[in-house]
């Protein structure tokens, strides 16, 4: 199902954008959350779709998370003659209203990588409950169906993190000699080095992590690498960031579930095209119920990251592992 509501998009998209002669040039703009390796790709795949279609894309995003930022930048976009606004919420809560006013205005909005199901006109993006699930039957299998696993996540109030964290203990619950023996969640701040070392020292049992955020994947991993535990702590995670990647390489984490940055650029872009030609109803109209692109999950491996690596070059993207 989801193949087949990609490719109507693909054709409707290129059916409505490809004849540009004497037309007005689309302008779309997108507004990540902060300055890494992840929106860099959002920003290539965009940019990809843009060149194809003849689109103009404006990437916008600030140096670090600034919820504020997003908003001021949001709003300003609502005054100016764009097409579609491709976001990513860092505090879903507070941006809202922003968003809820530009599509009162008639500007297409698309959520990416954080969802707000009732702030968008449709969502491209990881499911993270079901990135959560593959982790967690990562998981059992590299523990052969039995052990102590602990779950490390932060902040354990983000919408992402809570879905990854729920998909993982709903697949561990389905077997009882997979236990979860303790559990490090942060409500605000970054998960640190010192974090992890104590949750080791005060659960040596344990033999299994799960990260549910590229920071929480980094400590956890370092930790494991400066306690000589590596073979005893298996880490699964989900990111992607070159360091999760050379701790792979390293056979440091055993398992990462990767989302797809440059296909929701991409995607963004081909579907707010086809709502600025033909309308936000009737392109909605393929889409599913949900209003929701499922861009799927990866899982990278020490055996496949070779291969992996190779399919990131073959879409451009900078490889730092």
């Amino acid at each position: 199902m989801k193949r087949v509501v990609t490719v109507l998009i693909v054709v409707i998209v290129l059916s409505a954008c490809g004849d540009r002669s004497g037309q007005r040039i689309i302008n779309i703009s997108i507004v990540g959350r902060s300055k890494t390796p992840f929106w860099n790709d959002v920003k290539l795949g965009a940019e990809a779709a843009g060149k194809e279609l003849g689109v103009s894309v404006e990437f916008l995003v600030p140096d670090k998370e600034d919820p504020a930022w997003q908003i001021e930048k949001i709003e300003t976009l609502i005054t100016k003659p764009v097409d579609g606004i491709v976001f990513a919420a860092s505090d879903p809560k507070s941006i809202a209203p922003s968003i809820l006013k530009a599509m009162d205005s008639e500007i297409p909005c698309i959520a990416v990588d954080t969802d707000m199901a009732k702030s968008r006109h449709a969502y491209i993006g990881t499911g993270n409950y079901q990135a959560g699930q593959q982790a967690g039957e990562r998981m059992v299998s590299i523990l052969e169906e039995k052990g102590a696993v602990a779950i490390v996540a932060d902040p354990s109030v983000e919408p992402d993190s809570l879905q990854r964290v729920r998909g993982f203990r709903d697949i561990l619950a389905e077997h009882a000699e997979v236990v979860i023996a303790a559990t490090l969640e942060k409500e605000t701040g970054v998960i640190q080095l010192s974090d992890v070392e104590s949750l080791l020292k005060s659960h040596p049992e344990l033999n299994g992590i799960f990260c549910a955020s590229n920071a929480s994947s980094l400590a956890t991993a370092e930790a494991v690498q400066k306690a000589s535990k590596v073979e005893q702590v298996k880490i699964v995670c989900i990111g992607e960031s070159p360091g999760i990647m050379r701790f792979v390489r390293d056979k440091v984490i055993q398992a990462a579930v990767v989302r797809k940055p440059y296909k929701m650029g991409f995607l963004s872009v081909l579907v707010l095209c086809n709502m600025a030609k033909v309308g936000i109803a009737n392109t909605l109209m393929i889409l599913p119920k949900s209003e929701i692109i499922d861009t799927g999950i990866a899982l990278v491996t020490p055996m496949n990251i070779i291969q992996y690596r190779e399919q990131l070059e073959k879409l451009g993207i900078k490889v730092e592992f």
